[in-house]
């Protein structure tokens, strides 16, 4: 590569071989080239490396390393990147050519750009909108109430990305990200942009089936410990802490209840209701009573 890229794409991988050749086409289509790309494989033990071999070029890297899950990958990627700013993208999404032109212009009109988010689509396996990421004006109670952001929009100033990195913990695998966000957002500016640059492929391997609701509860009960042991995002949570606790919890039960896991999901509620009494309030409290009830 004879230029030194502004942007630095990190795509972490496992068994995607059949996907990931898709998110490749995409992120080489761009229209502005200022940028790479690193492809890291966490391990995989299909064709992986032989899709990805045919694209390596200056612009697009590969590495192959122990399986450690996602956190790990892109973590591992933000160490190799080159680039200014840090775009980890999943292997399975799409980018829209103006992906890298967008976040570009945008870092050149905000000299002291940290970190900002892109919106996406959601789309089905046929590319049909199934609907478009919110637009948040709100961004502080937006990142309260859940993770409204995706992965692929997120770019932080490198040197933000080094001393922040995801945490590896693999019981907290699915809320790294999320996780991730509140420390950033309690720590530095943070500006959403509405542009749509990328896609979300909404696909059956995404569905996760709760045959064992263990998994999904200690990852929960991980986020939320990481969370409110940290000084800092307690801090920006404030006065919204127990409401924060309360949507864990209830999305937690929504989730089990929903999975036929009855006796855990009651618990949850609970525990929910105790934390705040705004539950009362929430629609997907009366979605986990129906749930219940049936």
């Amino acid at each position: 590569m004879n230029f030194e890229p502004i942007i630095s794409i990190v795509v972490p991988t496992y068994n995607r071989a059949h996907l990931i050749e898709k998110t490749i086409l995409s992120l080489l289509s761009q229209t502005d080239n200022r940028y790479e790309v690193i492809i890291v494989d966490d391990g995989s033990t299909d064709d992986t490396e032989m899709v990805v071999e045919k694209y390596l070029s200056d612009k697009l890297s590969y590495y192959k390393k122990e399986n450690a899950e996602r956190a790990a990958a892109r973590n591992f990627g933000t160490q190799k990147a080159r680039g200014q700013y840090i775009n980890w993208f999943d292997s399975d999404d799409l980018a829209l050519e103006n992906h890298v032109a967008t976040a570009i212009s945008f870092i050149a009109s905000q000299e002291n750009a940290t970190w900002f988010h892109l919106n996406y689509s959601l789309v089905n396996s046929a590319g049909q909108l199934i609907r478009k990421g919110e637009s948040i004006s709100d961004i502080n109670n937006s990142l309260k109430k859940g993770n409204v952001f995706s992965c692929n929009g997120i770019f932080v100033k490198k040197e933000i990305a080094l001393a922040n990195f995801f945490n590896e913990d693999r019981a907290l695998s699915a809320s790294e990200d999320y996780e991730l966000w509140l420390r950033l957002i309690s720590q530095y500016n943070y500006i959403c942009i509405d542009t749509i640059t990328s896609l979300i492929v909404q696909h059956d391997e995404r569905s996760v089936l709760m045959s064992n609701p263990q998994k999904l509860i200690t990852r929960f009960e991980k986020f939320i410990e990481y969370t409110t042991s940290n000084t800092k995002v307690c801090k920006f949570l404030g006065n919204d802490y127990e409401y924060f606790l309360m949507k864990n919890y209830l999305i937690l039960a929504v989730d089990l209840a929903a999975n036929g896991h009855k006796k855990e999901a009651k618990y949850y509620v609970k525990k929910a209701f105790k934390a705040s009494k705004l539950i009362l309030l929430e629609r997907t409290f009366f979605a986990t009573l129906k749930h219940l009830i049936v």
